[in-house]
């Protein structure tokens, strides 16, 4: 290996560029990012946690693209140029040790990003269970991202698995001679991931992208080896260099860094991620503030009346509503039909208040959905989709029973509606199998 660092110049130009690449990927110089970490708390600290281990720089818009890559790694192309021309020979070891450093680096970025991301799938709380609203939705109305991660939440064992393999090689990963393993299982699994990105037009491709480039260095440096040992069946010793880590002036932080690391990516994002799982009343995705109590269902709209005109269901009618879901938390969805549907692009993957959690009503057509607020018996719905910013109602709410709810109130024009409900009585194929089993019901894996 130090032959292979050593010589010839340009091998030593390479490995600068890729110290500076991946230093200026990982390196936050951005105000959001200490924006969340001096601001972390343990009500979102899975959310945070998760947003500082992935986050990339982001120079020509809100989330990282092809152009910050492309500036970074015309910077790292001639500060590495510069560095090779300022230094001055000698030092024989430089270059092991410079590689070193960097092996020890993408290690730990690597760990910590598996661990949160493991423990996510182990305690399937990654992708969010299908809501009401979801179920009742047409498959072809959802953007094929969101078909994915649909499928993800109805197979949770599945979630289980991935967090089993990711949290295999996070642990791998934190031991310099287990490294090469590790990647072994990082390479293909988050090369798959980018594919599966780029198929369904995901919009984490770039973080799957860093993760695989973050396994290069390790790769390269045990590759030779590999090759000799396995394609050409010779007897093949491991690297025999190692740091002195008694001529480090640092050294002694090694135990108080690694341990620090072992409590926050492993003790407090299991623990967090095990009390959310626990919890039927936290979501990392879906609004955490209760509904109405017994309003969870679906219900079909018996009467509309507009401006004291009373519209009777049609296919063609675009005002009337045809249906309205109520969730569990302080979502309500509106089926119309005959209408276009503006789409909001969805940002980060987790967000911490419930007023920016867009999962349910991002990449998803056929239905509106409103967030709800109650004060005394009136309750003010407002679209959180900023391309329907005015959007809103306030109705005054009646409940002649458990199966009925009438509205009476105006929307922001200041038109008046008379709306009647009726529940209906509807079963979910999901939600039973759940009850009893895929087994009771006569299925077999």
């Amino acid at each position: 290996m130090a032959s292979y660092l050593q010589n010839p110049v340009w091998k030593k130009y390479i490995l600068r560029v890729s110290i500076l690449f991946i230093g200026l990927l990982s390196l936050p110089l951005q105000p959001d990012f200490y924006k969340t970490l001096f601001t972390i708390s343990w009500q979102y600290f899975i959310a945070d946690v998760f947003y500082l281990a992935t986050f990339l720089p982001h120079y020509f818009g809100e989330q990282t693209g092809l152009l910050d890559w492309v500036l970074l790694l015309i910077i790292a192309l001639i500060g590495a140029a510069v560095w090779l021309k300022k230094e001055k020979p000698g030092n024989t070891d430089r270059e092991q040790l410079y590689y070193y450093y960097l092996r020890i680096f993408v290690r730990f970025k690597l760990a910590a990003i598996l661990f949160v991301a493991g423990f996510l799938k182990l305690f399937p709380i990654f992708a969010p269970e299908l809501s009401l609203s979801h179920l009742n939705t047409a498959y072809g109305y959802f953007a094929d991202w969101k078909h994915l991660l649909l499928s993800l939440s109805t197979a949770p064992a599945y979630l289980v698995f991935l967090g089993i393999v990711e949290l295999i090689a996070a642990v791998l990963l934190l031991f310099r001679k287990t490294a090469f393993l590790a990647v072994i299982f990082v390479v293909p699994f988050y090369g798959n991931a980018f594919l599966a990105d780029l198929a369904y037009q995901g919009p984490s491709y770039f973080v799957s992208t860093y993760i695989v480039l973050l396994t290069l260095p390790i790769f390269v440096y045990d590759v030779q080896r590999l090759g000799s040992l396995i394609v050409s069946l010779k007897e093949t010793l491991p690297a025999s260099w190692k740091l002195d880590w008694q001529k480090v002036s640092w050294s002694k932080w090694r135990l108080s860094l690694k341990a620090v690391f072992v409590f926050v990516f492993i003790v407090l994002v299991a623990v967090r991620s095990y009390s959310i799982y626990q919890d039927p009343n936290q979501s990392l995705h879906y609004p955490n503030e209760a509904g109405l109590p017994d309003i969870e269902g679906k219900y079909l709209v018996d009467t509309f009346v507009l401006n004291g005109d009373t519209l009777a269901f049609s296919p063609t009618d675009s005002v009337r509503w045809r249906d309205v879901v109520f969730e569990k938390w302080n979502t309500l969805s509106v089926r119309k039909v005959n209408t276009v549907f503006k789409d909001e692009p969805p940002t980060a993957f987790f967000q911490r208040e419930d007023d920016s959690r867009d999962y349910e009503y991002t990449q998803v057509g056929d239905r509106l959905y409103y967030r709800y607020t109650i004060t005394n018996d009136s309750i003010a719905f407002k679209n959180p989709n900023r391309n329907y910013h005015d959007d809103t109602y306030l109705f005054k709410v009646e409940r002649p029973d458990s199966l009925r709810i009438n509205l009476s109130g105006f929307n922001v024009r200041g038109d008046t509606l008379q709306i009647e409900l009726n529940k209906v009585d509807k079963k979910y194929l999901l939600y039973e199998v759940k009850k009893i089993g895929r087994r009771g019901l006569g299925y077999k894996l």
